[in-house]
């Protein structure tokens, strides 16, 4: 490192330290909180972009939907947390005639709303350095609007997931009519300033948000006050909450009680904050422990849904997973499972879940009757698998195949509607020991 590095490095190192120390001077402590995004893009993984609208086919509102396409393609795929399908692909099936739902899970859109550009004149007082005298001097403005919206559609039921609704607008002014930037150009600087925090609306992330610390109005307080916020300012989080919360007990100091739970949301104890902030106000009912509380249990709303993205499990597998548990409450200790399929239709889908439940059951040490010894033993005594089969039936060959339980597996329903279904039979009782309900858990 060279001489006139390290002094810069100092002063740097320097100038950091009292800019923290002058945070918590000011009372006020930063916090890095988890957020959803703005669209629910849970369960979505293949998403393709296709053209934005303009409203109006002029050339002005084409330039920016085209401009949109492109920047939320490029935006979208920078995330890293989708698989981008082409739009071809979809325009591909639907001239086919077929469902895109097997090649992507959400289509993302929108449409131009708005534009408008006005270029003027203005006039104003100037004095001439030379002569010193007032005079009217002519200057030019131009300013341009756009509006502009983009939303999800989910190919498996079709809902529209938003709108989110962005507008801006640029204003530039200059001496010279000719010099003033061009309205295409102000246009597409509006849209890349619109769209800089696009991350936000469509995958979970981390904001800095500030605390301020309240101040305690009992002057004989306040030398106990400044100890934890000393304590505060030396990083030592954890000591000035406890400080905070032997104020709050000996004196019933609500400034000491929030700045407590604060501290509890600082080191992400945010379920501990709303549970002290709840004792708070009901042993004192007072407005400043209410306001606080609420503000704490939006804020535990808010990481709950963060928490609910990182489930980043399809829907096969989510459904699956519920299933395991409900079948595993009731199979026998030395379970021999048949694993039977009966949907008639998204096969693929049931076969997913299916593929998953197995690997559950394997994991857990629970038996599976192979495939391949039932496809024998049926060809052995002539019987077939297809169609409604009775349960009667089915309880007779997984006898034979030497399973103690059937797990029947099949799909109903399409689109929202389309749920998991799944019944347990008991083969020695020959009776249903298990059925799924018709609740959001089960949902395809």
């Amino acid at each position: 490192m060279s001489r006139k590095t390290w002094p810069l490095l100092a002063v740097a190192f320097m100038l950091l330290a009292l800019a923290l120390a002058g945070c918590a001077t000011r009372g006020r402590i930063s916090i890095r909180a988890q957020r959803a995004p703005t669209l629910d893009t849970t369960g979505i993984q293949r998403i393709a972009v296709m053209p934005f609208a303009p409203a109006i086919n002029t050339v002005e509102f084409t330039a920016i939907a085209n401009r949109l396409t492109d920047q939320v393609t490029r935006k979208l795929q920078a995330t890293g947390a989708f698989t981008m399908v082409s739009p071809t692909v979809i325009h591909n099936a639907r001239a086919r005639g077929e469902s895109i739902e097997p090649y992507v899970d959400a289509l993302f859109t929108g449409r131009v709303t708005g534009y408008s550009s006005r270029t003027g004149q203005g006039r104003e007082r100037r004095t001439n350095r030379n002569t010193g005298t007032a005079e009217t001097h002519i200057f030019f403005i131009r300013e341009v609007h756009v509006a502009f919206e983009y939303y999800l559609v989910r190919t498996r039921d079709g809902t529209i997931v938003g709108p989110v609704t962005r507008t801006g607008s640029r204003t530039v002014r200059h001496d010279n009519l000719r010099s003033l930037m061009l309205e295409n150009t102000l246009a597409m600087g509006i849209v890349s300033d619109q769209l800089r925090l696009f991350y936000r609306d469509v995958i979970p992330h981390t904001v800095r948000i500030t605390r301020a610390l309240d101040r305690e109005r009992d002057r004989a307080l306040r030398p106990r006050m400044d100890v934890a916020r000393a304590q505060i300012r030396a990083g030592d989080y954890v000591a000035a909450r406890r400080s905070y919360i032997d104020i709050w007990e000996s004196y019933r100091s609500i400034a000491a009680a929030v700045n407590a739970s604060i501290l509890y949301e600082a080191v992400g104890e945010i379920e501990n904050a709303v549970n002290f902030m709840r004792l708070v106000f009901a042993e004192t009912g007072a407005p400043r422990a209410n306001q606080i509380l609420a503000r704490l249990n939006r804020e535990m709303e808010a990481q709950l849904g963060f928490a609910m993205f990182h489930d980043m499990r399809t829907p096969a597998e989510r459904v699956a997973d519920h299933a395991v548990g409900e079948i595993e409450k009731v199979l026998p200790e030395t379970a021999r499972v048949w694993i039977h399929n009966t949907a008639t239709t998204d096969q693929g889908l049931a076969n997913d879940v299916i593929d998953n439940i197995v690997s559950a059951f394997l994991e857990h040490g629970i038996t599976i009757v192979e495939r391949q010894m039932l496809d024998r033993i049926l060809g052995e005594h002539n019987l077939r698998l297809e169609g409604d089969v009775a349960d009667s039936d089915l309880v007779s060959i997984g006898n034979l195949a030497g399973a103690n339980t059937i797990v029947v597996v099949g799909i109903t329903g399409a689109g929202a509607t389309r749920r998991l279904q799944v019944r347990v039979l008991n083969i020695e009782t020959g009776t249903v020991i298990m059925q799924s309900g018709t609740g959001g858990e089960w949902n395809l």
